[in-house]
């Protein structure tokens, strides 16, 4: 990927505030933000349980 592309990305992924870009000359450092990405990894454990949760009803039903 070229120097371009990369900072293309960088800038898309700072928009959605999943990094933070700090400027330091002529160069700009990310860093990433773990507070989105912790919030989206704890709704997402939630969906999977209820998932389990109704798929183990499913097969409780089925199994009757």
């Amino acid at each position: 990927m070229t120097r371009q592309a990369i900072t293309k990305h960088l800038r898309v992924l700072e928009g959605a505030g999943l990094v933070r870009g700090q400027t330091a000359g002529r160069e700009c450092l990310f860093e990433i933000e773990s507070k989105p990405l912790e919030e989206v990894r704890d709704y997402l454990e939630r969906v999977s349980q209820q998932w389990d949760e109704a798929l183990a009803r499913l097969k409780t039903f089925v199994e009757m």
